[in-house]
């Protein structure tokens, strides 16, 4: 694969903000990785990877070592390279402008794209053209698990009980990967029988980074990704309703001004807390 001699320093890599684009990311910071250092290094699910190192094994733009490590080709490795060692532009100052301004049209076309990719992987049929979508059962546990490990910025949750399950060990897994995690939840209630299990499960996610934040009035059930995707569904983070033991439903939002006004309800909330 030949890199376009017209690339503009604004003009992001090959596969940049897909999952090729992760592993490839992940390679070019780490040097050759195994399957698990991939998937530990990109916080990709065990198909989304296989997936993305599949269409990289047919464009020949990845190779496996005798080893057991992944390595890229050389002109994406290059690409890389000098793409993520570029000078980044300081950011402009917003004085006066909202606080929390909605994501760019660039970054929302990159989610309808990732979005797109993850559907046909899931064998799922709905459009974005409205861009919302309507999920339930374990494709929205899916969807919400991918997307937190997808995140390379911040991820919002409100939940009223948060306890340890697949999908809060994905709040785990972004910390730990340096993404900022804020959750806000219900304190555990005295009269509970698993009080003191929640308390410790509470005071891991502390250790792990999470900013968890007590807020008695917490009801909704809110993610947000990114500043990019918001998912408003009525699943909780334990293993009853994650786990598919009750059925759940949700909408999921890329529209810039849904995911402002789910965002800055959050803050607002936290603020409270």
């Amino acid at each position: 694969m030949k890199k376009e001699a017209n690339q503009t320093p604004s003009e992001t890599p090959t596969h940049w903000d897909s999952w090729k684009g992760q592993v490839i990311e992940a390679i070019v910071k780490n040097g050759a990785l195994t399957w698990k250092d991939l998937q530990n290094a990109t916080g990709l699910g065990k198909d989304a990877l296989n997936t993305a190192l599949s269409e990289m094994y047919e464009l020949k733009q990845i190779e496996k070592t005798s080893e057991g490590k992944y390595r890229v080709c050389r002109e994406l490795y290059e690409e890389y390279t000098e793409f993520l060692n570029r000078p980044r532009m300081p950011e402009k100052s917003t004085k006066g402008a909202d606080r929390y301004p909605s994501t760019s049209s660039k970054s929302r076309s990159e989610i309808a794209d990732w979005i797109n990719e993850w559907k046909k992987l899931r064998k799922l049929d709905f459009s974005l053209e409205p861009k919302h979508f309507f999920l339930d059962d374990m494709d929205l546990d899916d969807l919400s698990k991918q997307l937190i490990r997808r995140a390379s910025k911040e991820v919002l949750v409100v939940n009223p009980f948060i306890e340890s399950c697949s999908l809060s060990k994905t709040l785990e897994g972004a910390s730990k990967r340096r993404v900022k995690v804020t959750a806000i939840t219900r304190p555990p209630r005295e009269e509970d029988q698993r009080r003191k299990e929640k308390e410790e499960y509470h005071s891991k996610l502390r250790k792990e980074g999470i900013n968890l934040v007590y807020n008695k009035d917490a009801h909704a059930k809110l993610i947000v990704v990114d500043d990019e995707v918001a998912v408003v569904s009525s699943m909780n983070f334990y293993s009853g309703s994650s786990g598919g033991r009750t059925w759940e439903a949700g909408l999921v939002s890329i529209e810039g001004d849904v995911v402002k006004s789910v965002v800055n309800s959050i803050r607002k909330l936290q603020n409270s807390g």
